[in-house]
């Protein structure tokens, strides 16, 4: 095995990694970085591109002179091994690609963050109301789940308003719709999200730390799932944000199922170490 992995556009160098362990590299001649930072432009332009003939010949293009690059690499570092064989990062993204002749993959950088709840409130990703139905259901008896499979009649119970569609976006992410997500691995993430709803004790790490979680609740998660929910943490499931032309933060997401699995998690999380409680008032004196 050996790959190389070139971080800031290969300007700083970067790391070889082979059997025998992992060393530091110096810089790679303009020439190859040159080529590297092209196949990593061109890749961009295949995955915005979009489904099509424009696509299927820029794909052609980025394979091609993505073998061209790994050809340069191994010119200095010798013969690449496996489909990830060359990691190349630059400030705005990157590509991965192997040795094994499958086309460059698109790394998107930098990671995405998860955007606060009030930015999604905001933007209209989700509605205020969605949010105060949430922080209602979290402070009284009704179980989640339940609330989840029927969010009118809880509202009902808790006497507050509740949106068409603040209702639709819960049922979501409703115990009864889970068979109905097509992606395998979606699928399995809403189940978690289900067990870790009923246990109700890890509602604000379950996204950020699912390993951990899967192992307290005795949850097999597979590789994949895992690997969906932890490469960016929550963020990855569901896009995050970008920056726009005045240079706000706008939430490139719609509502989907995985939005909503968040928002619950930020909203019950909100109490989960109040400040009241980490720090022990013993003055006896009356707070303004």
């Amino acid at each position: 095995m050996k790959s190389v992995i070139l971080f800031g556009g290969g300007d700083g160098g970067g790391l070889i990694i082979t059997d025998s362990g992992v060393k530091p590299i110096p810089p790679f001649d303009p020439e190859v970085l040159m080529t590297l930072k092209a196949t990593a432009a061109l890749v961009t332009a295949v995955d915005a591109a979009g489904a099509g003939k424009s696509q299927r010949k820029l794909s052609r293009l980025a394979t091609s002179l993505a073998a061209v690059a790994v050809e340069q690499v191994e010119d200095v570092v010798g013969p690449l091994s496996g489909e990830s064989a060359l990691v190349f990062q630059d400030d705005d993204r990157g590509f991965t690609c192997g040795s094994t002749g499958k086309p460059p993959r698109p790394l998107p950088w930098p990671p995405s963050k998860l955007p606060p709840i009030g930015d999604m409130v905001s933007q209209g990703v989700v509605q205020a109301d969605l949010v105060g139905f949430l922080r209602a259901v979290r402070d009284s008896k009704i179980k989640l789940n339940n609330a989840l499979e029927n969010p009118v009649a809880a509202a009902k119970e808790l006497a507050m308003p509740l949106s068409d569609k603040s209702a639709r976006d819960l049922r979501l992410i409703a115990p009864s719709r889970t068979a109905a997500i097509k992606d395998s691995t979606e699928r399995e993430i809403v189940t978690f999200f289900h067990k870790v709803a009923a246990d109700g004790s890890h509602l604000d790490t379950w996204f950020s730390r699912p390993y951990e979680v899967s192992q307290d609740l005795g949850v097999k998660l597979s590789e994949a799932a895992l690997e969906r929910l932890a490469t960016n943490g929550a963020a990855a499931v569901f896009g995050g944000s970008t920056i726009t032309a005045d240079g706000k933060t706008a939430i490139a997401i719609g509502v989907g199922w995985a939005v909503v699995c968040i928002v619950v998690g930020i909203v019950f999380g909100e109490t989960e170490r109040p400040i009241d409680v980490i720090v022990q008032d013993t003055s006896g004196l009356a707070k303004i």
